[in-house]
């Protein structure tokens, strides 16, 4: 009875050891927010056939958060997430024939429900992680942000 008990503990030690459950940790200490003037947009389709649309300005501001997965022996995994965005666009609408701006249109980058795509964040010691750009393609509402 008593090689019954130590084998069981020994299992459950084993058990235990492969498993070690992580847990994601979060918190309000890890949300940012960044802004930007200068964001890139690709794939705009309108309902003028008159004009040709361009949007060459922005203000947008970027709000994102980090998780880390811990467990027993450290960090098991880094994630970024893009949270949302606010701020405006401008959209120009070009004459056909002379190229020239004929009007402009300030929208709301934020009345688009986007889907957040992270290019590779890294964060390596002693360094920082920083929001470089963010890519707007309104094809498939997806939102690209480059660290």
């Amino acid at each position: 009875m008593k090689n019954k008990i130590n084998i069981d503990n020994l299992i459950n030690e084993e058990i235990s050891d492969f498993l070690n459950e992580s847990i994601s940790m979060a918190h309000e200490n890890f949300k940012f927010s960044q802004e930007f003037n200068n964001s890139t947009f690709q794939n705009y389709e309108g309902f003028s056939n008159d004009y040709d649309l361009n949007i060459e300005k922005s203000n947008v501001k970027i709000n994102w958060h980090i998780v880390f997965w811990l467990n027993d022996y450290g960090v098991e995994n880094f994630i970024v997430v893009g949270d949302t965005v606010e701020g405006t666009y401008t959209l120009n609408y070009n004459n056909k024939q002379t190229d020239a701006v004929d009007q402009t249109n300030d929208k709301d980058i934020s009345e688009i429900e986007w889907k957040f795509v992270v290019n590779e964040a890294t964060l390596s010691l002693n360094g920082g992680l920083y929001v470089n750009s963010l890519n707007f393609d309104f094809k498939d509402n997806t939102c690209t942000i480059s660290f």
